[in-house]
Order: structure tokens, then C-alpha cells, then sequence
């Protein structure tokens, strides 16, 4: 389970709960609704842009 913050570090817009999940290379990952910029789940880095990254929020399984 993985938990990132909604704002879209590009657009500003709060839109990455609408994204598009799936994987690449093995890697969970979500894509901005926006301009479709692809991030990691785990370490919320964008992949197209590594200098870019969404915040990560700890997880607690009840």
C-alpha cells in the first residue's frame, strides 16, 4: 500500500488521486491526469523528472 500527496508538482493542481496507476519496470507508479508525468509510489520521485517528487506519507495497516 502507498500513500503520496495529491498536488501535481507541475500543474499545482490537485489531481494525482485521479491519475493513472500501473507499473513500469516492475515499479508501482501513478501518472498525472495533467500532463501525464509519471512517479514512483514507493519513493515518490517523477521519473521523467528526478529532480521532482511527490510527498510520501506513511502507511499504518489496521
Amino acid at each position: 500500500m502507498h500513500a503520496v500527496g495529491n498536488r501535481d508538482p507541475f500543474s499545482g493542481a490537485d489531481v494525482i488521486a485521479d491519475g493513472i496507476t500501473g507499473s513500469v519496470d516492475g515499479v508501482p507508479t501513478v501518472a498525472s491526469p495533467m500532463y501525464k508525468q509519471t512517479f514512483d509510489l514507493r519513493t515518490g520521485i517523477c521519473l521523467d523528472d528526478p529532480e521532482v517528487a511527490l510527498p510520501v506519507l506513511p502507511v499504518r495497516l489496521l
